[in-house]
C-alpha cells in the first residue's frame, strides 16, 4: 500500500471515529472543522431521527437529554453491520442486549424495543399476504397447518403493549405475555394478546401436529376434566387463525 493510500486509510479511520464521539477522539486534521461539524451534525441526526421513529413508546420514557445520551452511547459502541438506514432499528436492540450497560434504564427496555422493531419488520417483510380457505366439511382437527411467514408468535416477560409514561412496570410476569403479531390484506400489522393456551397450540400446529394431537397434548397437560371444550375452542380458534391468514393450510 502507498503512503498516500495508508494516510487516506487512516484520515477515514480518524474521521469515523470522530463522527461516533467527538468529545474523546479528536477530527483529522486535513477537514476544515465546519465542514467536519456538517458531518457530525448529518450523521447524529440521521441515526436519532431513525430512532425516534422506530421507538417512539421509548422515547417517552427519557427525557430528551438522557435519550440523546443514548442515541451517542450507541454510536460509540455499537459497530453495525449494515449500511442500511431500515436495519438500523434491529442494530439498536443489539446495543440494548449487549452493549448498554445504564443502571438506571428500565427493566423492560430491550423486550419493549424489540416490540416496537417487530411493527416495522412486518411491515417491509418481502413475503405476500395469502390465505388458504376451508371448506365446510373438512375436520378442522384432523389438517395440517404452518404459520404463515407474516405472522410472528412473541412472548415477553413484560406487558410490553401496555407500557407508556404512565405505566412502567418494575417486576416481569407470571406467566408471560403471549402476542400474536400478524400482517394483513390490507398490509397492516395487528396485535393479538393470547393466552397461554392458544399460544401453545399454535405453537404445537406450526410444529406439524395436526389439531387433535394438539389438543390431547393440551388437554393432558392442563389436566382438563372436560377435553371436548379444549376441543371446540381450537375448532374456533383454527378457524379465526386461517381466515386471518396465520395459519396456511398444508396440502396433502
Amino acid at each position: 500500500m502507498s503512503h498516500t493510500a495508508e494516510s487516506f486509510k487512516q484520515t477515514q479511520y480518524a474521521f469515523a471515529a470522530h463522527i461516533r464521539d467527538p468529545e474523546n477522539q479528536k477530527a483529522p486534521d486535513n477537514i476544515e472543522s465546519r465542514r467536519m461539524a456538517i458531518y457530525r451534525d448529518l450523521f447524529f441526526n440521521n441515526i436519532n431521527g431513525t430512532l425516534k421513529n422506530a421507538f417512539p413508546v421509548i422515547r417517552t420514557l427519557f427525557t430528551e437529554e438522557k435519550w440523546l445520551a443514548m442515541v451517542r452511547d450507541f454510536m460509540i459502541k455499537h459497530q453495525c453491520r449494515t449500511p442500511l438506514f431500515v436495519e438500523i432499528a434491529r442494530e439498536f436492540i443489539a446495543y440494548l442486549e449487549a452493549e448498554r450497560s445504564a443502571q438506571d434504564d428500565p427493566p423492560f427496555l430491550t423486550e419493549l424495543a424489540h416490540y416496537e422493531w417487530v411493527e416495522l419488520a412486518l411491515k417491509i417483510a418481502e413475503p405476500d399476504f395469502y390465505v388458504t380457505p376451508l371448506v365446510e366439511t373438512e375436520d378442522r382437527l384432523a389438517l395440517s397447518f404452518t404459520q404463515s411467514p407474516l405472522a410472528w408468535l412473541l412472548v415477553y416477560r413484560f406487558p410490553v403493549h401496555q407500557i407508556s409514561p404512565d405505566n412502567q412496570p418494575e417486576q416481569a410476569m407470571e406467566p408471560p405475555v403471549c402476542l400474536l403479531v400478524h400482517r394483513n390484506a390490507n398490509d397492516e400489522v395487528k396485535f393479538i394478546e393470547l393466552n397461554p393456551v392458544s399460544a401453545r397450540l399454535l405453537e404445537l400446529l406450526d410444529q406439524g401436529k395436526s389439531g387433535y394431537e394438539a389438543v390431547t397434548e393440551i388437554a393432558e397437560a392442563m389436566q382438563h376434566p372436560n377435553p371436548e371444550v379444549v376441543t371446540q375452542g381450537a375448532r374456533q380458534m383454527i378457524d379465526d387463525w386461517v381466515n386471518r391468514g396465520i395459519l396456511l393450510k398444508q396440502h396433502a
